[in-house]
């Protein structure tokens, strides 16, 4: 759904709030994952080094990085003013985000070995193997995580519009304000109303092969199918 023209203002004020606290949302989950990769990583990897692989596996814009990146920045700061933290270069960081799908192309590697090479240079053995093991964890939560965060985007959306569209163009509108990609975006759009499904039609665990399942209400019911026992 994309609002045209004839979008009354109000409708559109509401759709821009909303946008914005999802997208604080967002970017609060993605300090959250920043200063737990950073945590897991700190007796091998600086700073700027770990948050420059989390910028590049999460495939963040470069305005995205700056983002994260100063957020992040500051919550260290605030807790323990690691000294890393000072010599962090928030643009070339951006800068590389914006290059890495051109880096990609011409050297062929995967998206976490692009970042990992110069990590690979200075550690060595069984030590390196738990590092991208770790860090592909670290990566697959963070990513679950944020999916999980646009699905509740969307059910935002659908309550701060339910009074203007229904909850389809609701979610519909989201996820082309938030320029989902195809495939990732049918899936959030499933998942959100799927939780909504689980809140207003009847449980699923009542209704088996096409006919309704009763419970048992006492001990000495036998289950269907199930012989006597002797």
């Amino acid at each position: 759904m994309a609002l045209n023209r004839n979008t009354s203002r109000a409708l559109q004020r509401q759709v821009d709030l909303t946008t914005a606290v999802c997208q604080e949302r967002l970017l609060a989950t993605h300090v959250r994952h920043v200063l737990a990769l950073v945590d897991l990583v700190s007796d091998q990897i600086p700073f700027d080094s770990a948050l420059d692989i989390y910028v590049r596996i999460l495939r963040l814009t470069p305005e995205q990085a700056r983002n994260v990146g100063s957020r992040a920045l500051a919550a260290i700061g605030r807790r323990s003013g690691l000294p890393e933290v000072a010599e962090l270069d928030l643009e070339s960081m951006a800068d590389a985000a914006d290059r890495e799908e051109e880096h990609e192309e011409v050297r062929g590697e995967g998206r976490f070995d692009a970042v990992f090479s110069r990590v690979r240079r200075r550690i060595r053995g069984r030590v390196q193997e738990d590092l991208r093991h770790r860090i592909n964890l670290a990566a697959a939560r963070a990513e679950d995580d944020l999916f999980a965060t646009h699905v509740e985007n969307t059910l935002i959306f659908g309550k701060a519009l339910a009074d203007e569209v229904s909850l389809v163009e609701a979610v519909e509108l989201y996820l082309e304000t938030m320029s989902i990609p195809d495939g990732v975006s049918d899936v959030i759009f499933n998942r959100a109303l799927r939780t909504v499904a689980d809140d207003v039609l009847p449980p699923l665990s009542h209704v088996r092969a096409g006919r309704r399942v009763v419970e048992p209400s006492g001990a000495d019911e036998v289950p269907a199918g199930a012989e006597p026992l002797a």
